[in-house]
Formats: structure tokens, sequence, C-alpha cells
């Protein structure tokens, strides 16, 4: 199983990154390596998340000690991520649309 980003995911993790620059009493470090246990739980467990809302397709994966969560759909061997989202705000809503849009085009 592969793991890759798609471009829906970019704006969360540019706010994940800043959110950590701009809160320099948080452990950044600590932040980085849980997301990267996150990455490699999902590649080797890739159905490891609940099914998010109302879409069957998308799963979310806690990640353990940070109020993130990755955003995930399984598919030709490959777990896709749709979103680093802050589970504290509303943000990957829009994510979440634009993967839709590709599902409907075929462009995944």
């Amino acid at each position: 199983m592969r793991l890759r980003y798609l471009p829906t995911a970019e704006p969360g993790l540019r706010w994940f990154r800043q959110y950590y620059r701009k809160n320099p009493q948080l452990d950044r470090a600590k932040a980085i390596h849980a997301l990267a246990r996150a990455e490699a739980t999902l590649v080797e467990f890739p159905f490891s998340g609940a099914i998010y809302e109302d879409f069957e397709a998308v799963r979310e994966h806690k990640i353990p000690g940070i109020p993130f969560s990755l955003l995930c759909s399984i598919a030709r061997e490959t777990v896709w991520i749709i979103d680093l989202r802050d589970q504290r705000g509303q943000r990957s809503a829009e994510a979440l649309g634009r993967f839709l849009d590709g599902l409907r085009r075929g462009a995944l």
C-alpha cells in the first residue's frame, strides 16, 4: 500500500505548519512525529480510521496526541490523503467537496 497526498490536502498541511509555528509553547517535533506515525499506520492498516460523517468512501484517522486527523480514501492500492484536518474547525468541508468532484469526474 502506498500513501499519497492529494492537492486538496495542501491547505491543511499549510495550516498544520502555521499552527505549530505560531504556538511555540506546543511541541512541534512531537506533532510532526505523530503525523509520521499516523501515515505509517495508514500504510500498514489503511482501513483503521472510522467512516467520516456520511461519506462512505472517506475515513478519518485521528492522530493521537494532537488535534488533527487525516481524511483519506483507499483506491488502487493507495491511501489518498484528502486533508489534514484540524478537528476543532470546519476547514475540511471545502477539501471534501473538491475530492468528491474529482471522484465524479473520474480523476482518482
